[in-house]
């Protein structure tokens, strides 16, 4: 690993891309709560996310880590507790992972787009490498839907070759500037960095990546009050329905024991919940959930949850009356 310049004090995210069997895709996810778990009592760390693959074009995990500075990011990455973990899931790799550590902040843009683009620069032309991405940025800043081109250095212990961060609006505007002819040519013009060129799209915008502050929002009471109430109302629907048309005429009919009939419900529940219907519901109403909401929209969020605990019971209701 060849020396560089480290990155600046401050907030940083380590990202992670990693191509992942189809099979393997639930092993992952789990694996990724161990590793969430573990990572709560390191030193330095803030928050986690992930990025699901989003095929035909973008067909990789991305793990973003959030971390107080480099320093820690670079001791979690080269940890041999790290490396344990990765080594319960390293046979569902269809590639070996990428890692990259970058800074700064941004406002998320749900629809933006990143490529993740690698260059072999070697020292005595960094200054030559630099004007060039600068001319480099001054086509792209032209072209629709432009939002970002961050330029980070090579990180001892991360990663050797410069790395650029390229952000555009949505896919397409991205791939108009990938293929355009505008860039061909100004690959052509620098192309003693691209022997090593690597380019890798994200169907996530880098730029919603990176927290605005030094540590991620407390989870503080309101918080978990409003996602307990996210798990009532979808928990509620589920524990009825199951009841009402499976539970009762398919199990409990046939003479099961209540301990069982209880146990199944109970098993079928809670994997609805886990895996796709409370993600959905936090997604739905991430608008109440964020801490920076308004005063009008935690009303709002408050009158939306109880409008559909009253139809659901009024639902539930009919039914049974019939």
């Amino acid at each position: 690993m060849k020396a560089g310049s480290d990155v600046a004090q401050g907030p940083v995210a380590l990202v992670i891309q990693c191509r992942i069997a189809d099979e393997g895709f639930a092993d992952f996810i789990r694996w990724n709560g161990r590793v969430g778990a573990r990572l709560k009592s390191w030193p330095g760390f803030l928050g986690q996310e992930l990025a699901p693959p989003k095929p035909p074009a973008h067909d990789e995990w991305v793990a973003i880590l959030h971390f107080t500075d480099a320093a820690a990011a670079r001791d979690w990455l080269q940890s041999d507790v790290r490396a344990r973990l990765v080594d319960e899931v390293r046979h569902h790799f269809l590639e070996p992972e990428e890692t990259h550590i970058l800074r700064g902040a941004g406002v998320r843009q749900d629809t933006a787009v990143s490529a993740v683009i690698s260059f072999a620069v070697p020292p005595e032309l960094e200054s030559v490498f630099l004007g060039w991405q600068e001319r480099v940025q001054a086509v792209e800043a032209q072209f629709p839907g432009f939002l970002r081109h961050k330029i980070e250095r090579p990180v001892p212990g991360l990663h050797d070759n410069w790395i650029i961060i390229l952000s555009f609006d949505s896919d397409a505007s991205l791939g108009a500037w990938l293929e355009s002819p505008q860039r061909q040519a100004l690959l052509e013009e620098g192309a003693r960095f691209n022997a090593d060129l690597i380019v890798k799209r994200a169907g996530h915008g880098f730029n919603f990546w990176f927290p605005s502050g030094a540590a991620a929002p407390e989870q503080g009471p309101a918080f978990i009050f409003k996602c307990n109430l996210l798990v009532l109302l979808v928990l509620y629907p589920v524990v009825y329905l199951w009841g009402y048309f499976i539970g009762g005429p398919l199990i409990d009919a046939h003479g099961a024991p209540f301990w069982l009939s209880l146990f199944i419900g109970n098993l079928v529940s809670t994997q609805l919940l886990g895996w796709w219907l409370v993600p959905a519901a936090v997604k739905l109403f991430d608008w109440w959930l964020s801490p920076t909401a308004g005063t009008a929209r935690q009303i709002g969020g408050y009158a939306v949850v109880t409008v559909c605990y009253v139809l659901s019971m009024a639902l539930y209701a009919a039914l049974l009356a019939r």
